[in-house]
């Protein structure tokens, strides 16, 4: 996991550079790339940072949303629908997908703010090519 996070990390600063389009975030593509067996999962979180996006800019006609504390309130803002959808889960019937099953707590917060800022398709496409990138070098360095 450690190694797939510094290629991650490597191959995101790479693509941005080369691009200049950013996948979510430095680390976002490795921990999709982590989790791609489960598309449940991944597309849930896919799903969150829209969310995100439509919560931020909800908040931003009624509050002064700039820079860092832009930055902070999507990762706030990810977060709590993450627990929200904790919630909601354990409070309805079994059998329903596990709807906190999202990754991470802060990753919906950074994808939905690269969303913001470069639209959905530049920034899903530019993760799907890192993450399909990062599944190259694992199949590669693992045999």
């Amino acid at each position: 996991m450690r190694d797939m996070i510094f290629w991650g990390v490597l191959i995101s600063l790479a693509f941005t550079e080369l691009s200049g389009l950013s996948p979510g975030g430095v680390i976002v593509p490795a921990y999709f790339a982590l989790y791609l067996y489960d598309p449940w999962r991944v597309a849930l979180t896919l799903g969150l940072s829209l969310v995100c996006v439509g919560i931020v800019r909800l908040l931003s006609r009624y509050m002064i949303l700039y820079g860092r504390r832009r930055f902070a309130v999507y990762l706030v803002v990810g977060m709590l629908l993450k627990l929200l959808l904790g919630v909601v889960y354990t409070a309805t019937p079994l059998g329903l997908p596990n709807l906190s099953l999202s990754i991470g707590y802060v990753i919906p917060g950074l994808l939905g703010r690269d969303v913001e800022r470069q639209g959905i398709l530049p920034t899903f496409a530019s993760l799907g090519i890192v993450c399909c990138l990062l599944l190259l070098l694992r199949i590669a360095l693992m045999g």
